[in-house]
């Protein structure tokens, strides 16, 4: 009789309330990450120079914008960029 009296202890402990589910804040990222990046932003090229300016502004552009991606990577993840 002892038995089934712990055996159903036991089965009715297991009877509950759901336990609380803790969840981090959700990560701030600062407004100018969210920003573009301004690549070449000007007429059309008419000759080799304006063309090598262009090209120029465009890949620091590019740049940025990675930048900012990685910022923003090692903010969201906790281990960093992969």
């Amino acid at each position: 009789m002892r038995l089934c009296l712990l055996c159903c202890a036991l089965l009715l402990s297991g009877c509950g309330p759901d336990p609380i589910a803790v969840t981090a804040p959700p990560r701030q990222v600062p407004a100018d990450l969210l920003r573009g990046c301004a690549g070449y932003t000007g007429p059309v090229p008419n000759n080799q120079g304006q063309l090598s300016d262009a090209l120029v502004a465009e890949v620091r552009g590019r740049h940025c914008a990675n930048g900012k991606l990685e910022a923003i990577a090692t903010i969201l993840e906790p281990t960093g960029p992969r």
